[in-house]
């Protein structure tokens, strides 16, 4: 399980939201991944997911993964710093 353990927890405030949310393994990006408004699914909501599959299938490492789904985040302004 720690391979999918991110290197840093990524802060992101969902559109919204007043509630600011750690999320610290592969497995809590997929979960915001799947929740995603289908309206703001782009070329970095697909490189995200494509990075996060690939991780848990162990085709990617989890570095791969935090690095576009972190892309997304602040692509889609949600990232917080």
């Amino acid at each position: 399980m720690a391979a999918l353990m991110l290197t840093a927890p990524i802060r992101i405030k969902p559109a919204g939201s007043d509630t600011i949310r750690d999320v610290v393994t592969i497995h809590d990006a997929n979960e915001i991944l799947i929740d995603w408004p289908q309206a703001r699914r782009g070329p970095f909501y697909q490189a995200a997911r494509e990075q996060v599959q690939a991780a848990l299938d162990g085709k990617a490492t989890a570095a791969q993964a935090q690095e576009a789904f972190a892309a997304l985040c602040d692509h889609a302004g949600i990232l917080v710093r």
